[in-house]
């Protein structure tokens, strides 16, 4: 069971209603960013191709698509007329908020996935007696010998 604090009361709802999220862990932003890159591709591809002379190919739009999402943009190709420019923006913008997670992930401190009997907090330091959001002994289970 999840909990988390809304306005002011405590909400709960089971692990089910996200399944296989949990499961994903860090994985989950480098896959987002994935994911994101080629519906991005898809989405350029299929609204600039026989339009936009300079989107010939998938290649053309993966290729600008990245360029976009690097805010690199370097000029050779570009999206022609308000919807381009908007697709454009919400590509860079992003972009640049799933490379942010992904360093978020990439450099945080580790943590182990043990759920806090009384509060429900998942993530705690290896060596971690007590929960830090409410205090409650955890015993988490570790490699060491017994």
């Amino acid at each position: 069971m999840k909990r988390e604090v809304l306005d002011g009361r405590l909400r709960s709802w089971p692990d089910s209603v996200l399944p296989g999220l949990a499961a994903l862990g860090d994985m989950a932003a480098p896959a987002n960013l994935v994911v994101f890159v080629f519906v991005m591709t898809g989405m350029v591809y299929a609204t600039q191709h026989g339009v936009n002379p300079a989107i010939q190919t998938p290649v053309d739009a993966l290729y600008f698509t990245v360029t976009s999402l690097t805010t690199t943009g370097y000029r050779d190709i570009t999206l022609p007329g308000a919807s381009g420019r908007l697709l454009s923006v919400f590509v860079m913008i992003r972009g640049v908020t799933l490379f942010f997670r992904l360093a978020q992930v990439m450099f945080r401190p580790y943590k182990v996935r043990f759920p806090c009997e009384a509060c429900g907090l998942q993530r705690h330091e290896p060596d971690a007696v007590h929960c830090k959001a409410c205090g409650h002994l955890l015993n988490i289970p570790d490699e060491g010998n017994h």
